[in-house]
Order: C-alpha cells, then structure tokens, then sequence
C-alpha cells in the first residue's frame, strides 16, 4: 500500500483489478473455512458423552472434530493472507460480520439453535456498517 494515500484510496484503486478481486474471495475462503470449522466443533462437543478423562481423550479423535479443526486452521491461514493484502479497517469488520452471520444462520439451521428478534436486528445493523464501509 502506498503510505502517502489512505486505505480506502487504495483500495478504490485495488477494486478494478485481479488481485484485489482474489482478495475478496480470499476473504470469502476464510468465513466459510472458519464458519464450518466451528459448527463442526459445536456439532461435536454438543454430542460427545464420558464418562472419565480418558473417554474424552478417545472421543477427540473422532472424524468431525478433526476434520472440524483442520477447516478451522485452513480459514485462519487464510486470514492471515487477507491480512497481509487488505487494510486492517476494512478486512476485520467485513470478516467478522459476514462470519457472524454465517455462524448464525448455520447454528440455526444445523445445530437448531434459536434466533431472536435482537439477533435479527443485530444482524441487519451489521450488514448495513459493511455497506457503508464498503462505498
């Protein structure tokens, strides 16, 4: 980035181009990476039983889990290329909302978890801050 222009300058210049196109799906990698990670964990933990420590030492190798983890370690090593491309200020907030509500809508949909009013709202505040980042 060229320090003598501001993060949102250069990345109006950087959205044209190819590299910044594949820094969005980047980005996009990480949420789906790291949003099916978790749920894989969640999904997991939510069904394991023992009955000593060494029950749940066996369960932790169980397919989902692993599987869950290595989805999760692929998401954050691709955050980790976002970071190294795109503006702090304005991969975080985009990173953290869209995985926010992709968490929200897969835990109610997979795990049959319960989506209130409040997180309906919270929701579309959110997808509006990113709209406003974003022009």
């Amino acid at each position: 980035m060229n320090p003598k222009i501001g993060p949102d300058t250069w990345l109006k210049q950087k959205r044209g181009s190819k590299m910044a196109k594949f820094e969005y799906v980047a980005l996009m990698i990480y949420v789906a990476a790291s949003t099916a990670g978790v749920v894989m964990i969640k999904k997991f933990f939510n069904g394991i039983h023992y009955a000593d420590i060494y029950g749940f030492i066996y369960q932790l190798f169980n397919f989902n889990l692993i599987i869950g983890v290595l989805l999760y370690v692929t998401g954050f090593i691709t955050w980790l290329y976002v970071l190294s491309k795109m503006s702090l200020n304005t991969a975080y907030p985009i990173a953290i909302t869209l995985s926010f509500l992709a968490i929200m809508i897969s835990s109610t949909l997979l795990l049959k978890e319960k989506f209130t009013l409040n997180i309906g709202i919270g929701s579309l505040l959110c997808v509006v801050g990113i709209i406003y980042i974003l022009k």
